[in-house]
């Protein structure tokens, strides 16, 4: 398994290798596909939220198109905030 340090690290090096946006709803902001988002909405959602993608991301699902049920729950649980909090 691999840390959280290593896992920003390779977040932080992946390359745009195909078109994906930001998953804050209505972004259109193109960000890698390793990233959840684009910096300012990623820093919107509290940290707890983004520790827990970070928990349960595993480097290079977005290749193999394989996220976990962990990181799927996750990510409803995100948009749910979104949908409650955001301005």
């Amino acid at each position: 398994m691999s840390t959280q340090a290593e896992k920003v690290a390779y977040v932080k090096s992946a390359k745009q290798t195909r078109g994906h946006t930001c998953h804050w709803p209505g972004c259109e902001r193109q960000v890698p596909p390793a990233m959840w988002g684009c910096k300012q909405h990623w820093f919107a959602l509290p940290k707890a939220l983004r520790d827990e993608v970070w928990r349960t991301y595993r480097p290079g699902q977005e290749v193999t198109m394989t996220p976990s049920a962990e990181y799927l729950d996750v990510a409803n649980r995100v948009q749910k905030w979104i949908a409650e909090n955001r301005k």
